[in-house]
């Protein structure tokens, strides 16, 4: 709380001025000059929409979308047309890491937890779990927390993404992870139909 000093929680237009004030004092600042841009405003309220960084959370994709290339490329899914092979194939062969979080107030939530009072930003804060349970379990053995100290975990607020949300539901609709009748006779299907995005 105490890292930007007396500009902690300072509203941002005030702040603006007073780190002009501050870098004056400091024989820091080199000058002020006018920047055409275009200032984002809400429909609603007309307050200016500024970005504000978050840390955000990534799939490492490299290996899922080599395996991807390779079973278009040894004939165990066929792309239909065939000529669509081509372009599966460029597009996996340039992927980047996938950001799957979103800051939204519905949506299947991240399964990422961290204990209370720890830091919320530092990727070593969290554990990735099934449930608050087996999360409290893999905390208490992270940070050598002894099971008769009472401890409280929280689950990151962020949801996942659309589109990683859409890969759940084939399987989350047949009770996954519970091995049903239903999730081994449908799941995974043989057939998928895509139209373009």
């Amino acid at each position: 709380e105490e890292q930007y000093g007396r500009f902690q929680k300072m509203p941002r237009f005030k702040a603006r001025k007073e780190v002009q004030v501050e870098l004056e004092k400091l024989g820091l600042f080199r000058g002020k000059k006018d920047h055409d841009m275009v200032v984002p405003m809400c429909s609603r309220s007309k307050d200016v929409i500024e970005p504000l960084l978050k840390p955000q959370w990534y799939m490492k994709m490299k290996d899922m979308a080599e395996e991807a290339r390779r079973v278009v490329r040894d004939k165990e899914l066929r792309i239909i047309p065939e000529v669509h092979a081509a372009e599966w194939d460029r597009r996996l062969s340039i992927i980047y890491d996938w950001c799957i979080s979103r800051q939204l107030w519905w949506g299947h939530r991240i399964p990422a937890y961290r204990l209370e009072g720890s830091n919320d930003e530092l990727n070593e804060s969290f554990v990735t779990a099934y449930s608050m349970e087996e999360a409290e379990v893999l905390l208490r053995k992270k940070f050598s927390i002894p099971a008769n100290e009472p401890i409280k975990v929280l689950q990151d607020d962020d949801v996942l993404d659309t589109w990683f949300s859409a890969q759940l539901f084939p399987f989350s609709v047949f009770d996954w992870p519970d091995q049903t009748e239903d999730l081994n006779k449908f799941y995974p299907g043989d057939v998928l139909e895509t139209g373009w995005d």
